[in-house]
């Protein structure tokens, strides 16, 4: 079930990744689903609980057929669904497998905001232990939207506006076509570390790099080649 308020929806490929705690999202304007592999016999019974209590946020998909890719192919129906329903909204698999790279590529070259991760806890707007505190991780972007900033004032992971524009000035230097541009993730994620002062842990670099994702400015294919969005 999802409302209006849902910013995020997140799509679990359980098989691959069975560490799920919901209380992290719960009260969040978070969407959970959690695709269960055909041979999967048994959840965890806090997982359950959490199951229960948060039943207006969670879905469950039993993947009836088994196979080689049967529970990614189905995610991937999912998440075009969703995205038809919702395509403003933020979109996250949460899968170590790789191979969800081409779909990402391809649905964020069409300005999806889509992004993977390979742990539950590692999701863009949960709380990262042992990183800088929240004050400080607020300068680092700038939101570009009413409802971007109403969004940061309920989860203080997702930056707010920089005293001095950095993020906005790497913005408008990534949408300028240029040679100097990086061509390659690590050295597009070496470029962010660079213009934020050499100051970001490996995390950080990753967050903005999914900014700039989120908001259409690029993308990054399945050999991690970044792909520019066309100039406006």
């Amino acid at each position: 079930m999802t409302t209006a308020a849902t910013t995020h929806f997140v799509l679990v490929d359980f098989e691959n990744v069975p560490e799920v705690d919901l209380a992290l999202v719960e009260g969040k304007p978070v969407h959970v689903t959690l695709f269960i592999g055909k041979n999967q016999k048994k959840i965890d019974f806090p997982l359950v609980q959490q199951i229960h209590r948060l039943a207006s946020q969670v879905e469950l998909v039993e993947v009836g057929v088994s196979g080689r890719n049967a529970l990614d192919m189905t995610l991937a129906y999912y998440l075009g669904q969703a995205v038809l329903r919702n395509p403003g909204a933020l979109f996250c698999i949460v899968s170590r497998d790789k191979d969800f790279e081409p779909l990402i590529a391809h649905v964020s070259s069409k300005g999806i905001k889509v992004v993977r991760r390979d742990t539950f806890a590692a999701l863009l707007f949960l709380p990262k232990p042992g990183k800088r505190s929240p004050a400080k991780a607020a300068a680092l972007v700038k939101p570009s939207t009413l409802e971007e900033e109403t969004l940061v004032h309920e989860d203080p992971l997702l930056p707010e506006a920089a005293p001095d524009d950095r993020f906005e000035r790497l913005v408008l230097r990534l949408k300028t076509d240029s040679p100097s541009r990086p061509k390659k993730k690590v050295r597009l994620l070496g470029r962010i570390n660079s213009d934020f002062g050499n100051d970001l842990t490996e995390a950080e670099q990753n967050d903005i790099l999914d900014e700039l994702i989120r908001r259409g400015v690029l993308s990054i294919d399945e050999k991690e080649a970044v792909i520019y969005a066309a100039a406006e």
